[in-house]
């Protein structure tokens, strides 16, 4: 999840973070992307539609306030998650207006930053995010079974329907635009697999969802074990704690 806070006070951005990262931990999620802005002129020169999946907006503010910022971003993205930051409840309509998912008010504790996070619902943002490919094509990350690279051309397969993309690239550049997710690691030349498709680990093998078996390079065997063990431990610490 990438995040942007705008903030002008850096004691209380800096605890904020701390509360969110904690609180996603203990709720087994993974932690975010977390970007800092002192303020809404240093956010939109920053600022482009789907840069963020959630910005937490302060509303008072030196200089632009956390209002203004969040109409200039409904400008060019519906979508992106926005929760106002405030000690007033004086801006419901404003709050209506931009579409604004939470208000945390303040001061801010780990109690509240839990009900927002509820309240956005991660996991579904997470299965809804989709990725753009070197092609332009947009497909949920989730929906990529596995990708494998051959004279130039990378083929995407996707679930549940078995469909291919074949996209003309380089295997370097699609593993920097994937391995940046979670369950996203490459056991073998040429190969990227997502682990969240992946039903079994036999021996060298990694048994998919549609029956399709990805065999793991010797040399890289201890390093997608201990992946996929700790990804396996993460699932179970977020299945746990819904």
């Amino acid at each position: 999840m990438r995040l942007a806070l705008v903030e002008d006070n850096s004691e209380e951005c800096a605890a904020l973070a701390a509360l969110i990262k904690t609180e996603l931990a203990q709720a087994g999620q993974r932690s975010p992307e977390i970007t800092v802005f002192p303020g809404g002129e240093a956010f939109l020169s920053a600022w482009h539609a789907g840069a963020f999946d959630v910005v937490l907006l302060d509303i008072f503010m030196d200089g632009m306030d956390g209002v203004e910022v969040a109409r200039r971003i409904r400008q060019t993205d519906a979508d992106v998650l926005l929760v106002f930051c405030t000690s007033s409840n004086d801006f419901a309509a404003e709050s209506y207006e931009v579409d604004a998912r939470y208000y945390l008010h303040k001061p801010v504790t780990a109690e509240n930053v839990a009900a927002m996070l509820r309240r956005l619902r991660l996991e579904e943002l997470e299965r809804r995010r989709a990725v753009t490919l070197p092609g332009g094509q947009q497909v949920p990350v989730r929906s990529i079974q596995y990708t494998e690279y051959y004279n130039h051309v990378v083929t995407v397969h996707l679930f549940p329907d078995g469909s291919t993309l074949r996209i003309r690239t380089s295997q370097a550049e699609m593993e920097a635009l994937l391995l940046r997710y979670e369950g996203f690691l490459s056991p073998c030349r040429g190969v990227i697999v997502n682990l969240f498709m992946v039903q079994h680990m036999s021996g060298e093998d990694l048994l998919l969802r549609d029956g399709h078996v990805i065999r793991i390079a010797r040399r890289k065997y201890k390093e997608v074990r201990g992946a996929y063990n700790r990804f396996r431990l993460w699932l179970l610490r977020r299945e746990a704690s819904t």
